[in-house]
């Protein structure tokens, strides 16, 4: 008979296999065409940095509750409504009924946290695409959703909130937030630039500057989500892209193309492009701005860098021109190039972006920041680490998996 000890073992290495691969099918994405975008928004660390995000919050918050006469006695559509603040603050304005939708596995806790604050008879959770809801009223007199991702539309959630505006906005309704934009600027950061390429010029007394070109071809290839400084920015903020809530179509945002022109501000060394937004919400009786800007302060969104595989200098006053595009694949992913004829020729392009694709090198970044932005506790860093680690552990428990039943192979033979 086998020795008690080693079956034991033996089932609990089967169990420890079980286990690791029953978490691939919540680690991994779905394929990108079914909720692609929705699995991220089912772990609690990403609606505690969004409701914690206070520029945010109280810009929505403002935006509802100074302006109740749009509320008062009125069905309100919340659109992608996360943990359901946007909608517990809607019915504190006075809404007749609010619907909360939300397609990840977050709708279940808004359900109970709007139960616990006694708003299950006005509020109602509808979990599912939004472009799927279906609303009993026939239609909403307000649309209130925080649709906007990394490089603004990122997130692609704007197309399913233009088809629900169709569908179920009733005439004269109202659209929190009515406008967003997206501005370009230059970036110049010669601490990062120096902790990334001029640090191998002496490693310990050594020259290591041979894998400054591998370092530039992995880690300057896609934009990034970073916290810039505001002394960074070099140049007049050029708008490259608006939305009218109330007008834009799919098309207008599925191809999107703009011109650049601006100045320079400073003499500087150019190290990269740097993007942000703001949008709108406004109402008759007080209006918000949301504002991403680096002068802004911290949001959850940062900004997005895109750093140049070789920096330039600029002088005051020298003219920045180019062009921006952006186009929406059929994947809800996006193609992105900017081309600059000047202050100098810049070329770059980025194909099949995603918000998982701006974390690309958020761990290395991490840490750096955080020398820079002394208010970002360590249990903010720590989440954020987390997070990132969240979009790989499907990987490593595939590895660890195959691993684990290799070994145990071995030990069964």
């Amino acid at each position: 008979a086998a020795d008690p000890g080693v079956r034991a073992r033996w089932w609990t290495r089967l169990a420890l296999m079980v286990l690791l691969q029953a978490l691939l099918p919540t680690c991994l994405s779905k394929p990108k065409d079914e909720y692609h975008n929705l699995d991220g928004y089912g772990y609690s660390v990403i609606h505690e940095e969004i409701v914690k995000d206070s520029a945010r919050t109280e810009a929505y918050r403002s935006a509802i509750l100074e302006n109740k006469s749009h509320f008062e006695g009125k069905v309100v559509a919340d659109l992608g409504c996360g943990l359901g603040l946007m909608s517990l603050f809607s019915a504190e304005a006075g809404a007749r009924k609010v619907y909360c939708i939300e397609g990840s596995q977050i709708a279940s806790t808004a359900e109970t946290i709007i139960r616990r604050n006694r708003k299950s008879d006005t509020v109602t959770v509808i979990k599912g695409r939004i472009e799927e809801a279906v609303i009993p009223e026939g239609e909403v007199d307000v649309i209130v959703s925080e649709w906007m991702g990394y490089f603004l539309h990122y997130e692609d959630m704007l197309p399913a909130i233009l088809t629900f505006r169709d569908k179920y906005l009733a005439d004269n309704g109202l659209i929190f937030p009515s406008h967003a934009r997206m501005w370009l600027s230059l970036y110049s950061d010669t601490r990062w630039y120096n902790d990334r390429i001029s640090y191998w010029k002496d490693v310990y007394g050594f020259d290591y500057t041979p894998i400054v070109s591998r370092v530039v071809e992995e880690q300057f290839v896609n934009p990034e989500r970073q916290h810039l400084r505001e002394d960074g920015v070099v140049s007049e903020p050029s708008l490259v892209h608006s939305v009218d809530m109330y007008t834009a179509t799919l098309e207008d945002v599925k191809d999107i193309r703009a011109t650049i022109s601006s100045k320079v501000t400073r003499k500087a060394t150019i190290h990269g492009i740097a993007f942000w937004f703001d949008v709108t919400l406004e109402g008759d009786e007080h209006s918000a701005l949301l504002d991403t800007a680096p002068k802004a302060g911290y949001t959850s969104w940062s900004q997005v860098v895109w750093y140049l595989q070789d920096a330039f200098n600029a002088t005051e006053g020298d003219d920045v021109k180019g062009t921006f595009a952006m186009m929406r694949t059929d994947r809800g992913e996006f193609d992105v190039a900017v081309r600059l004829k000047s202050p100098s020729r810049v070329e770059l392009e980025a194909f099949d972006q995603s918000p998982s694709t701006m974390f690309q090198n958020l761990y290395e970044r991490l840490s750096f920041e955080h020398g820079i932005y002394e208010e970002a506790s360590d249990n903010q860093l720590h989440r954020l680490l987390d997070y990132a680690s969240r979009l790989q552990l499907g990987f490593v428990a595939a590895g660890v998996s195959a691993f684990v039943l290799g070994w145990m192979v071995g030990q069964w033979h």
